[in-house]
């Protein structure tokens, strides 16, 4: 089967979806469902670079980049869940599922999957695709490609054990609609639902699925589905000395964590450019602490109760290469708290990278640091 074939039946679901969205309501059919498998997300860690967000997706990287031993490794330190983003091109380039190198690579994700399950962790099964992907969701034929992928996955993993596969429909959209996005999103499950009615739907908020972006959410009409949302706030804090996204984090340096205008003050004196200080300032002046972040936390839990419908934590981390460690532990400690406190699962950003949990030896070995995983309410293996 072709896009091309598909298109015609899938524009059409997408230009009835757009204008319903707005005026869809939470079902309740199978909600009792959605909460009990939303609970085995209970503790979760993002596998990055390992099936997207990497110039190589070759079988060869692939099999060394997670192997079984790592996930044993992540089973025996007290997780849950694995999420496993992947990229799509891997799948529609080259005749789609029909070729091929689409076929080989989704043998690949088979045996990741099956490998996960053989540890006793369940999967969300996340698109994570390029910002150049995003954007075309911004027009008919990108919003056509998502649909068709969907529906392809929707029906290769129909018969996989629908307790633990969940189907993340994508990581962070950047479509700054939050209507067009609440209309693709709502085509999306029924796109799936066409194909297979038993698996639980992740579905998340337009732009980069942040915690403002959920609470303009408008649930679908599908009582099996399960809300998640991003949270790295305080930005100045968790992303200071980042090389990509706003100019000012390259600025920032030794940025404690919790704040106080005391605090930030030798950290303020050293950032050259107004702005930047300015927006420091502010983090120093907020005060941020835990109490700081359960405030903001309970704005998801009180969304999630008014909808009723489950919801998830599935990104939160602070950048382990520039951030101090001793205030990085304690974040990741009060965000993992907080969210718990509030009978929200979460999923820590990442395993083994620049927000990582563990360190690779020279010979591929994982080690765990320990003071995040004390952070995070998991042991040591061996403990």
């Amino acid at each position: 089967m072709r896009l091309r074939f598909a298109s015609v039946l899938l524009s059409g679901m997408l230009l009835a979806a757009l204008p319903m969205a707005a005026a869809m309501p939470a079902a309740t059919q199978n909600d009792s469902l959605a909460f009990r498998r939303a609970s085995l997300l209970a503790r979760g860690i993002n596998l990055s670079s390992w099936f997207a967000s990497s110039s190589d997706l070759s079988a060869a990287h692939i099999a060394k980049q997670v192997t079984p031993a790592d996930l044993k490794l992540i089973h025996d330190m007290g997780f849950s869940y694995v999420r496993i983003g992947f990229e799509p091109a891997q799948f529609m380039s080259n005749g789609g599922f029909d070729s091929a190198d689409s076929r080989a690579a989704l043998a690949r994700l088979d045996v990741a999957i099956r490998e996960a399950f053989d540890n006793h962790l369940a999967v969300s099964l996340c698109l994570f695709p390029t910002d150049d992907y995003k954007r075309t969701l911004q027009g008919q034929s990108g919003a056509d490609q998502f649909l068709f992928l969907w529906r392809m996955l929707a029906q290769h993993y129909a018969s996989t054990d629908a307790d633990h596969l969940f189907f993340e429909l994508i990581n962070e959209p950047e479509l700054n609609d939050p209507y067009r996005w609440d209309g693709l999103q709502a085509a999306a499950v029924s796109v799936i639902r066409g194909v297979d009615s038993s698996h639980t739907i992740i579905a998340t908020g337009s732009f980069y699925s942040g915690l403002p972006e959920l609470l303009k959410v408008e649930p679908v009409r599908d009582g099996n589905v399960i809300y998640n949302f991003h949270f790295y706030e305080p930005m100045p804090f968790t992303h200071q000395g980042a090389t990509w996204g706003s100019f000012e984090w390259n600025y920032y340096k030794d940025i404690p964590y919790p704040a106080s205008p005391e605090a930030l003050g030798a950290a303020l004196a050293g950032v050259p450019d107004e702005s930047a200080r300015y927006t420091l300032y502010l983090y120093g002046a907020a005060g941020w602490n835990r109490s700081s972040v359960l405030g903001r936390l309970m704005f998801a839990r009180q969304w999630a109760d008014s909808h009723h419908v489950p919801i998830i934590c599935d990104e939160f981390g602070a950048y382990r290469s520039t951030v101090p460690s001793d205030s990085r532990t304690r974040y990741l400690r009060d965000v993992r708290s907080d969210l718990e406190q509030l009978h929200i699962g979460w999923s820590m950003w990442e395993y083994n990278g620049g927000f990582g949990l563990v360190t690779r030896t020279p010979d591929g070995f994982a080690i765990p640091d320990a003071a995040t995983v004390d952070a995070l309410g998991l042991h040591m293996p061996g403990r």
